[in-house]
C-alpha cells in the first residue's frame, strides 16, 4: 500500500514562526498532523525532527529514517510570518527538476484557494529548489522521494490565521488530498 509522509516543521527547540491565533508553527502542525493520521492512519506516517544541536542534525535524523521507506510524495508542514501583517498567501517549495512535486504541489494550492479563499502568491505559488542550502532545500534535496514544502498562509495575518484555525476544515483538505494523489 502506497504511503504519504508528513514531516513536521520545526520542533520543540525551535517552534517556527508564531501566530496570535494558531500559535508556533510546531505546535500548529504537530496537531493537525496526529489528526489526519487519526483519519487514515493506513495512508501517513507522521516524522517530527528530534532536537539536536542544530536543524542539519535533526534533518539528517529524519531523512535517515524517511529514506528508509517509499512514499508516494512527502509534505513538510510549515507557514509564513511576515513583519507586514498584510503578507498573505500560500506557496510549496519544490525541487526545480520533479514535476511530479510541482504537479502536486498546484493542485494543494489549488485546493488552498478553494477552501480558504487563499493567494497564489509568485510563480504559480512555486519556489523552485536548486541545492540543500536555500532555506527549505535540505529535505527537498535530501529526500529519495517526491517532497514538498508546504507554507499555506501567513500567521502574521489576523483573517489567513483564522480561517487556517478551523483545524477540521484544514485536516479535512489534507486528508482529500491525500487520498486523491494516492
Amino acid at each position: 500500500m502506497e504511503k504519504v509522509a508528513l514531516i513536521i516543521g520545526h520542533n520543540a527547540r525551535s517552534k517556527g514562526a508564531f501566530s496570535m491565533i494558531v500559535g508556533s508553527e510546531f505546535s500548529y502542525w504537530k496537531n493537525i498532523a496526529e489528526k489526519v493520521k487519526g483519519e487514515i492512519p493506513e495512508l501517513v506516517d507522521i516524522y517530527e525532527r528530534k532536537p539536536s544541536t542544530n536543524y542539519v542534525a535533526e534533518m539528517n535524523d529524519v531523512l535517515k529514517e524517511l529514506n528508509k521507506n517509499d512514499y508516494k510524495f512527502c509534505l513538510e508542514l510549515h507557514f509564513n510570518s511576515s513583519l507586514s501583517l498584510n503578507a498573505k498567501g500560500c506557496e510549496c517549495l519544490v525541487y526545480h527538476k520533479n514535476d511530479k512535486a510541482k504537479k502536486l504541489a498546484i493542485d494543494l494550492m489549488a485546493r488552498l484557494q478553494t477552501k480558504f479563499k487563499s493567494t497564489v502568491r509568485g510563480n504559480r505559488g512555486l519556489i523552485e529548489v536548486q541545492d540543500s542550502n536555500v532555506r527549505g532545500g535540505y529535505g527537498i534535496c535530501n529526500s529519495k522521494d517526491t517532497y514538498i514544502l508546504i507554507e499555506p498562509f501567513f500567521g502574521s495575518n489576523i483573517d489567513e490565521s483564522l480561517r487556517f484555525s478551523i483545524v477540521k476544515d484544514v485536516v479535512s483538505l489534507l486528508v482529500e488530498f491525500i487520498k486523491d494523489n494516492l
